[in-house]
């Protein structure tokens, strides 16, 4: 225990200069328990996850047991064991103790742990779990640890430690000044601020396949010692955005003395110019917070520092001011010129949880207009295009789920962090939207201008995308697990709570974005119609998309997407038919392989479905070679002109069969029972 008591000491060292209050302090080296015991069940001080959020009585499903297989002092510890390919069972909490949450003073939680296969636990911040997590500390069994934001959508501090053998974990919070330390035996791994900063518990559960024991846990707590009259900078939300955008700054204000707050003024000093907000009305008491959004913009760009202060407090000074000066740090990216980044979101009116990819679409759309095209993939439900969701299901593990750029799949909360890393990057060729509309038929012409020479599997695939999309009945009921606020808040951009919502949202509230209507050729698009494109270079390649009368067109985006020869995507274009028509409408080339989605209404191929052969009837002259594409892009049969088709070796699915002249390409959709 000597590394415990020693940094312990130099918490209340350090502490004593911002308190004179007596400390709080509470250990358990769980030598008072039998080995075996449940320690939710046995214990005062501990419970199971499930009793706390479902009130269940004991025995619990979730304890964990006293062992004696991996002791640090004396002869028992805390052992978690998830040996299985799921999590749990053990979910044990520890609250703090009274007076919590923690939103002031000194905090520590030090422990010693065992990890023979990973392990993870985190800091709930209220006292109600399961409604905030403050911290997420996860420890691979490679011995990494992670020190992240809930559901590790943020990693605040990485560090190392050594796997098979006890160590001492502690983490220091000073909650008056918002800074987290982290040490690993007694030797600092670095700190960090929170945007979670309060404590109330710790939680510990194991993941699918760990294993890990916990011994010596003690929790010391320094109140904090409060001046008469003392307002504080807690924190700025952070700042993310491109270069030339506008940002209004959020600025966290704690009252951190014993008098009521009434009134002050909060200033934003950015790149050489100031904003303030004039606060007044407030009855802000005792380690009360109010979020202060500026009214007025800053513009990004030049430093990448600011920082807020707060005056004038109830109309004079303060006490002490050491407290009323924070500085951030904003994170600026410059993005690539003609670069827009695809956002693809797998989702569904029956998946409780999607509500989070729609919002997330909807903050990506507020926060990088222009630079940004989300594009919502439905499935199971009355606004699923068979083909793109058919597709994208090979490339997503559950729902809600994303791929930015056609990169891995995340979850959507994450679009933020992808979009940044892909927005800087140049593309190889700027895209340009046309369009007309004839016979009910939407043409597009998608016109490449090559800033860079390509060569290789190039792929160009169009969509369309309808904003505003609304329906009658349940199947357009959207479910939501938000409802109630059991899994916290969910704000969308218009100021709506989720949590504040049903559990199925009545579809006469319910408007749908960012709707994938169609795509074309197919998910993964079709090649380009040269192998090798230089600098300076120009294609045009066509698409037709029969107008569905349920689609508004006003609403209605056309969404052009490049894909590079590893599938990812290289730039993507957006535009309204509108703007689409006034660009112009761009006959394919000779060159170009006119790509259409419904030719003439002669060419006709029966039975479909099948699941012997086809017949083709009316074969378009000129026709030099049939293939059938399945949903992937893979050809799975290719074959002369010829009026009957063996599709009998085919697995059930929806296909694309292609009819190809000399410059030119007729399609049409096929199912195979």
């Amino acid at each position: 225990m000597k590394n415990i008591l020693l940094v312990i000491s130099l918490v209340f060292s350090s502490a004593s200069l911002f308190s004179q209050s007596a400390p709080l302090y509470w250990c358990d080296d769980f030598e008072s328990y039998n080995v075996g015991d449940p320690i939710a069940q046995t214990s005062p001080d501990w419970n199971s996850w499930a009793e706390l959020m479902n009130g269940l009585s004991a025995p619990f499903t979730d304890d964990a047991f006293i062992s004696s297989n991996y002791a640090s002092s004396g002869n028992n510890c805390l052992g978690f064991n998830a040996n299985s390919s799921v999590a749990g069972p053990e979910d044990v909490v520890l609250p703090i103790g009274a007076g919590t949450p923690y939103v002031s003073g000194v905090f520590t939680l030090t422990h010693m742990i065992y990890v023979v296969s990973g392990a993870y636990w985190n800091i709930q911040a209220e006292n109600t779990p399961g409604v905030t997590w403050a911290l997420d500390v996860t420890l691979d069994a490679a011995g990494n640890v992670n020190y992240a934001t809930s559901g590790s959508a943020q990693t605040l501090l990485a560090a190392t430690y050594p796997v098979n053998t006890w160590f001492e974990q502690s983490l220091v919070c000073d909650l008056t000044t918002n800074s987290w330390e982290v040490f690993h035996d007694g030797i600092s791994q670095g700190s960090f601020s929170n945007p979670v900063n309060q404590v109330a518990s710790i939680d510990y559960y194991p993941t699918a396949g760990q294993e890990f024991y916990i011994d010596d846990v003690c929790l010391p707590y320094i109140p904090a010692q409060l001046d008469s009259l003392n307002a504080q900078v807690l924190s700025i939300d952070a700042i993310n955005g491109l270069a030339t955008q506008d940002r209004f700054p959020t600025v966290n204000v704690r009252n951190f003395g014993i008098d009521d707050i009434n009134s002050f003024d909060v200033t934003f000093d950015y790149n050489g110019s100031q904003i303030t907000e004039n606060i007044t009305g407030l009855t802000l008491t005792t380690n009360s917070i109010t979020n202060i959004i500026f009214t007025n913009s800053i513009t990004l760009g030049g430093i990448s520092t600011a920082q807020a202060y707060i005056s004038n407090i109830n109309g004079g000074m303060m006490q002490s001011t050491a407290d009323d000066t924070l500085a951030t740090n904003l994170n600026i990216s410059i993005p690539a010129t003609g670069k827009l980044v695809i956002g693809e979101e797998a989702t569904g009116t029956w998946c409780g949880w999607c509500p989070r990819g729609s919002v997330a679409l909807n903050w990506m759309d507020k926060d990088y207009e222009g630079f940004w095209q989300g594009i919502a993939v439905h499935n199971g439900d009355p606004m699923t295009d068979a083909t793109y969701d058919n597709a994208i299901g090979n490339y997503i593990a559950g729902y809600p789920s994303g791929l930015v750029d056609r990169g891995p799949a995340i979850d959507p909360g994450a679009f933020s962090q992808d979009f940044i890393q892909r927005v800087v990057i140049p593309p190889h060729a700027m895209i340009t939207n046309g369009a007309k509309i004839e016979n009910n038929v939407l043409k597009v012409s998608l016109d490449l201008d090559f800033q860079m020479p390509i060569s290789g599997n190039w792929r160009l695939a169009c969509a369309v995308v309808e904003d505003s999309v609304t329906g009658t009945g349940p199947q357009y009921f959207q479910a939501n697990y938000y409802s109630g606020g059991n899994s916290g808040s969910l704000i969308d951009v218009d100021g709506t709570d989720w949590a504040n919502l049903g559990s199925n949202v009545n579809s006469n509230i319910m408007i749908y974005r960012h709707v994938a209507r169609a795509i074309s050729p197919s998910f993964l698009g079709d090649a380009l119609p040269q192998n090798s494109y230089s600098i300076g270079d120009q294609e045009t390649v066509c698409f037709e998309f029969p107008l569905d009368p349920s689609w508004d067109l006003d609403q209605v985006h056309i969404v052009g997407m490049l894909f590079d020869s590893q599938g990812s995507t290289d730039n993507g274009s957006s535009s309204t038919i509108g703007s689409a028509e006034t660009n112009g409408y761009q006959n394919c080339s000779n060159s170009t392989e006119a790509i259409f989605l419904n030719g003439p209404d002669d060419l006709s191929i029966y039975p479909n479905p099948s699941n012997n052969v086809l017949y083709v009837n009316n074969l378009p002259a000129g026709t030099k070679n049939i293939s059938i594409v399945n949903i992937e892009g893979k050809v799975v049969i290719e074959s002369l002109a010829k009026d009957i088709i063996d599709v009998s070796k085919l697995s059930a699915g929806i296909y694309q069969i292609n009819f190809k002249g000399l410059d030119w390409i007729e399609t049409r959709k096929i199912v195979i029972k």
